[in-house]
């Protein structure tokens, strides 16, 4: 059976997203390695194919399964490659959060995909392979939506341990970039799955708030697997890395154990890190950490049920200087109830903290999510910024559009725009090997940043989700 498994190109030639491993594709790439099926991976927005190219290769390979993910932000980019791939493709199915969260309406968006794989695929993959390789012809497997036929929801196993690792050696692995990458050879990883908080702008559809993890001796196992085969730089992509900490603790002396000699970055939360566990971080490789800041004002918090208080976040951004960590504010600006003094709070707020970078955002409401029950009848606005993939940002704000538009452009050039943190990327972009990326997402920037080049009501179409800063 021909299986291909696809990242689509950028939108347009004015993407400017960092290229990433497509993690979701190499972990069912590496089911079907396991069972000894064949799979093909391609990864066209890593290679900077044009769409015209992409179809080409579909034309050549004429798959029986074409496999593609999104999420919800990029959904339109998806459609169009499924479109495409109608032509010579069997069986086009569609996976990740976005089919997940809206299930059988994607069947409504694009009448050319013909199979959703919802929630982690990992589990339902070779089945589904068994029954399209006989025709697709009734009851799908459970985790299978089909077009007509009834759905059987699946619930995963509980234990991560026994899914394969992601076949990387399918991937071009050369072609990933990470700004922040403090050396050259790059990976992504997964240690965890599920978050038991209760954001409410979080989309948890796909591996839901059960958190489950992989053992201290598993996560180090791979991570020298990938120092062993020339990575230099993994960014953990799990929720809350730092969720557990006997778990963090252990990692870090697993990887001290063994000398390895390779850096990374993490997602955490403020109320999960302390001055003696990111010093142990740091000895172990830790040069990033991410947190989910999203405000200055305790009311917005409160709102989207962060569960913290600013004072949390004020000791977590301070533990990571004493450390030695570089510290990463992800946050959102102009949420329902903020004016536009509160969002200007916040921007104080994030160079008062000291945050060595901060990514700027406006809120949406995703299919999926607590605040899409409440807020997602809104007609929105559309408020970007120069690292969103979305062509049509749904922000979810009681600011008038043009206001938080304007907050949002002087938000990223008043915090980078200054000396330090120019020189910072500058140094990120020599020690990661992005330059050419660190460039073209500053072109992004700058084109977006500039009045003159977004007038009033023209959408922006900068870069896919994944990419970040």
């Amino acid at each position: 059976m021909n299986v291909v498994l696809a990242r689509p190109p950028r939108r347009d030639a004015r993407d400017a997203g960092l290229p990433v491993p497509p993690l979701g594709l190499a972990y069912l790439a590496g089911v079907s390695a396991r069972a000894g099926r064949p799979v093909t991976v391609l990864d066209a927005y890593a290679l900077g194919w044009s769409w015209a190219r992409f179809e080409q290769e579909l034309a050549r390979l004429r798959p029986d399964v074409l496999g593609l993910g999104t999420m919800t932000p990029v959904a339109d980019v998806a459609y169009r490659a499924a479109k495409l791939g109608r032509k010579y493709a069997t069986h086009v199915i569609l996976g990740g959060p976005h089919p997940t969260a809206v299930g059988a309406k994607v069947f409504e968006d694009c009448p050319e995909i013909d199979h959703l794989a919802v929630g982690e695929a990992e589990e339902t993959w070779l089945p589904y392979l068994d029954w399209a390789a006989q025709g697709a012809l009734g009851q799908p497997p459970a985790g299978i939506h089909a077009r007509g036929e009834p759905y059987l929801e699946h619930t995963p196993s509980q234990d991560i341990e026994s899914i394969p690792w992601p076949a990387r050696q399918l991937l071009p692995q050369e072609s990933y970039r990470y700004l922040m990458a403090t050396r050259p050879g790059f990976a992504t990883m997964v240690t965890s799955r599920g978050c038991p908080f209760s954001c409410s702008f979080c989309d948890k559809s796909v591996s839901g708030s059960k958190w489950r993890a992989r053992g201290a001796l598993s996560v180090v196992d791979e991570l020298q697997a990938l120092q062993a085969s020339g990575v230099g730089f993994v960014n953990f992509y799990d929720d809350n890395f730092t969720l557990h900490r006997k778990r963090v603790v252990e990692i870090c002396e697993e990887i001290l154990r063994r000398g390895l000699d390779i850096e990374w970055k993490c997602e955490g939360r403020v109320d999960g890190v302390d001055e003696a566990l990111l010093v142990l971080m740091r000895r172990a490789g830790c040069r990033v950490v991410a947190f989910g800041v999203e405000s200055g004002n305790p009311e917005t918090l409160a709102l989207l049920r962060k569960d913290v208080k600013v004072e949390q976040v004020e000791k977590a951004f301070a533990a990571c200087r004493a450390a030695g960590i570089r510290s990463l504010a992800y946050i959102i600006l102009g949420a329902p109830g903020e004016s536009s003094t509160q969002v200007s709070h916040t921007l104080r707020f994030v160079q008062d903290i000291g945050a060595d970078y901060v990514q700027f955002s406006s809120l949406v409401a995703l299919p999926g999510t607590p605040l899409f029950a409440e807020y997602g009848h809104r007609a929105p606005a559309d408020v970007q910024n120069p690292v969103d993939g979305d062509q049509n940002r749904h922000t979810v704000t009681d600011l008038p559009p043009d206001e938080l538009a304007k907050l949002m452009r002087q938000a990223w050039r008043g915090f980078y725009l200054r000396p330090k943190p120019l020189l910072r990327l500058g140094a990120d972009a020599y020690h990661s090997g992005a330059w050419r990326e660190a460039l073209r997402l500053g072109g992004a920037m700058a084109r977006w940043s500039l009045p003159w080049e977004r007038p009033a009501g023209s959408p922006y179409q900068p870069s896919r989700a994944e990419g970040g800063l």
